[in-house]
């Protein structure tokens, strides 16, 4: 399997921003444009190999983590963004037509104008949209309906500002609540999720806790870094507001894995799952490979992220996770056929999030054990949880509480 030696990647500075980020994110627009313009496959597909190698040099030899081992795995979510942008360039040059604007969208009035500058922005709408609602292209995705009118970018951007803060605090609370189970899981080294000395029911019931944990943090985390993103998109390319919709909706409220996979959890990367995953197997072995070959690409993709921070991985429980996800869509698939409805209400939540336990403690064990949660976003000396503690301990030994020896 891919072994990388962080010992070898170079720090991120302005030099090898110049000589390792730049040819990429060049290839990667120049794809975006060409792949908006008619006749242009040609250019695309040897465009390619070019792009591929310049993200695997940057995914490989780029350390982001600014030299702190405890922020190793900011490694593992830069190679994850270096391999969707490569998915997604993959999927338009093996697309043999063009993608069309969506009508009634910006990107439609856009290409109305004609000109060189409506052309270079409708480019920099498609690279940076990586959900493509504003686009019809390889996966055809559907236009989602909002739940609300798009908003004045003003209240837009103070809104998703707002939000940015908000989970940013509230990823680091959840992160705090996590390193309370072991001083380990705090440091590099990490800790299990897993507590032999513990009774079975007590251990499991400790790994199921710590895992809800890490997953609220990758929500929030998630949750956070798109919003940032959608700020930009607004402020700086002038994008509508219509282009940035919620990201999640209330995934902890699905009560099937269908619904929570399908509508409420997040579609970054559809468009290049069901291309290069769903739909080559689905014409090899019907419905059911198709897909088994969306979550198998997912998991394919998490787990060579993990091996970017430079401490290997478990294949068996990251890719077995989502493997398992697809088995759990073709179950209730099953349970339609015999039932004909989806699973539903109190019933469906247990199942769904029942499911999720059952193979989620394994793929956090995975990332806990390679220290995931040791680095915070949040700089120590300023992270509210800690700040929190500190004032409730200090507040306990004023009362009495807790003696100082306990802080």
């Amino acid at each position: 399997m891919i072994s990388i030696d962080p010992s070898n990647k170079v720090p991120l500075n302005t030099s090898s921003t110049v000589s390792v980020l730049l040819p990429l994110f060049f290839a990667y627009f120049a794809t975006a444009l060409l792949v908006i313009l008619p006749g242009t496959v040609f250019w695309r597909r040897f465009l390619l190999p070019f792009t591929l190698c310049f993200a695997l040099r940057a995914a490989a030899s780029l350390d982001v983590s600014g030299g702190d081992p405890a922020m190793a795995h900011a490694n593992q979510s830069f190679a994850l963004f270096m391999l969707m942008m490569s998915m997604r360039c993959i999927a338009w040059s093996v697309y043999s037509d063009q993608v069309e604007p969506l009508p009634g969208t910006p990107a439609a009035t856009n290409a109305r104008s004609g000109t060189w500058g409506s052309l270079l922005l409708n480019a920099c709408d498609l690279a940076m949209g990586v959900r493509e609602l504003s686009w019809r292209g390889p996966s055809k995705p559907k236009v989602l309906r909002q739940p609300h009118p798009p908003q004045r970018s003003s209240t837009f951007i103070r809104r998703r500002t707002l939000s940015v803060v908000f989970h940013l605090v509230l990823g680091d609370f959840f992160q705090f609540a996590l390193q309370l189970f072991s001083p380990k899981l705090g440091t590099p080294a990490g800790d299990s999720v897993f507590d032999p000395s513990l009774p079975a029911l007590q251990r499991y019931l400790r790994s199921t806790l710590m895992s809800l944990l890490l997953g609220c943090m990758i929500y929030a985390a998630t949750r956070a870094f798109y919003d940032a993103i959608s700020v930009v998109g607004v402020l700086i390319f002038r994008q509508s507001s219509s282009q940035w919709p919620p990201l999640f909706s209330s995934p902890w409220r699905a009560t099937s894995l269908r619904e929570l996979w399908g509508e409420r959890w997040h579609h970054l990367n559809r468009s290049w799952i069901i291309n290069l995953g769903a739909k080559p197997m689905y014409h090899i072995f019907g419905p059911a490979g198709g897909v088994l070959g969306a979550f198998a690409i997912s998991g394919l993709m998490h787990d060579l992220g993990l091996r970017a921070a430079g401490r290997g991985s478990d294949f068996l429980a990251v890719v077995g996770f989502f493997f398992m996800m697809g088995v759990g869509v073709l179950l209730e698939s099953m349970w339609i056929a015999a039932c004909g409805k989806s699973p539903s209400g109190v019933i469906g939540w247990l199942w769904t999030f029942g499911w999720l336990a059952l193979w989620g403690n394994h793929i956090a064990n995975a990332w806990l054990v390679r220290g995931v949660a040791a680095g915070a976003v949040i700089p120590e000396e300023y992270r509210p949880s800690k700040m929190a503690w500190a004032l409730i301990t200090a507040q306990n030994v004023a009362k009495g509480i807790v003696s100082p020896a306990s802080k």
